[in-house]
C-alpha cells in the first residue's frame, strides 16, 4: 500500500502566548495558541476589538514575537530569524492587505504595486512593469494603471493594494479587514475576488474581519475572544 505524505502546514503555532507590560500594568494579549493552517486554506479570524487578532496576526507574520511558545512559516521557524531573515522571508513569502489600503496618494496606480517589486530585489525594472501589468489585469482594473488612488473609488483602491500583495507571488495573504472600508456591495465583490484568487492559485488567505458576509462565505472561521481561540469550524 502505497504510503500518503501529509502535506506540511502553511503556518503552525504552538503555544504562544504574547505579553505586553510587567507587574499590574501586564496585559496577557494572547494565551496559549495552538494554531495550524493549511496550504491553500481561506480562513477568516473573528472576535471583538481588542480580542488578540491583530496581535496573532502580527505573530503569525513574524512582525512581533511571542513571549513564548513557537511559530513555524512554510516550515521555517520564526524565533530563530533575525530581523534581516524576516524581512526577507515576509518579501518572498507573505502578502498584505489593509483596511485602509495604504497607497501612496502621489503614485499612480501601476507605481504603487511596480515600485514595491523592484524595491524586493528579485526583479529587474522590465520584469516588475511585466508582473505588475498582469497582475492589475487579474484583478480586474488593467486599464486604471495610470490613475492616482486619489481618482479611483474605494473598491478600486482595494483591487490596487490586493495587486500589490499578489504581485511578488506568495505563499499567504494576510489580509486585515480589508472590507471594513467599503460599501456592502463593493466589499461582496473584493471578497469574491480574493475567494477566486485563493481558489485559482492556492495561495492561502488568512483574513481578519468583523464581515457577517465574508464569515458566512469562508471556508474555516476562527473566532478569538480576550486572547484565546473558543470556535474553530470548518466548512
Amino acid at each position: 500500500m502505497a504510503m500518503t505524505i501529509r502535506e506540511l502546514p502553511a503556518i503552525l503555532l504552538m503555544d504562544v502566548c504574547k505579553s505586553f507590560g510587567t507587574g499590574e500594568g501586564r496585559v496577557d494579549a494572547l494565551k496559549n495558541i495552538n494554531l495550524e493552517i493549511a496550504r491553500g486554506e481561506f480562513l477568516a479570524l473573528c472576535g471583538p476589538s481588542g480580542s488578540g487578532k491583530s496581535t496573532l496576526l502580527n505573530i503569525l507574520s513574524g512582525i512581533d514575537k511571542p513571549t513564548s511558545g513557537s511559530t513555524l512559516f512554510l516550515d521555517k521557524s520564526l524565533n530563530e530569524l533575525d530581523e534581516g531573515q524576516l524581512s526577507t522571508l515576509r518579501g518572498r513569502h507573505l502578502g498584505f492587505i489593509f483596511q485602509f489600503f495604504n497607497l501612496i496618494p502621489v503614485l499612480s496606480a501601476f507605481d504603487n504595486v511596480c515600485y514595491p517589486l523592484i524595491l524586493n530585489g528579485r526583479y529587474g525594472r522590465k520584469e516588475a512593469r511585466e508582473r505588475t501589468q498582469h497582475t492589475l489585469d487579474s484583478v480586474g482594473i488593467g486599464a486604471l494603471g495610470n490613475r492616482t488612488p486619489g481618482q479611483l473609488s474605494g473598491g478600486q483602491q482595494q483591487r490596487v493594494a490586493i495587486a500589490r500583495a499578489l504581485a511578488h507571488g506568495p505563499q499567504v495573504v494576510v489580509a486585515d479587514e480589508p472590507t471594513g472600508n467599503l460599501d456592502q456591495a463593493t466589499g461582496e465583490a473584493i471578497l469574491e475576488l480574493m475567494m477566486k484568487i485563493n481558489q485559482e492559485t492556492r495561495t492561502t488567505f488568512i483574513v481578519s474581519t468583523h464581515s457577517a458576509q465574508l464569515r458566512d462565505r469562508a471556508r474555516r472561521v476562527i473566532e478569538i475572544k480576550d486572547g484565546e481561540i473558543v470556535h474553530d469550524v470548518s466548512k
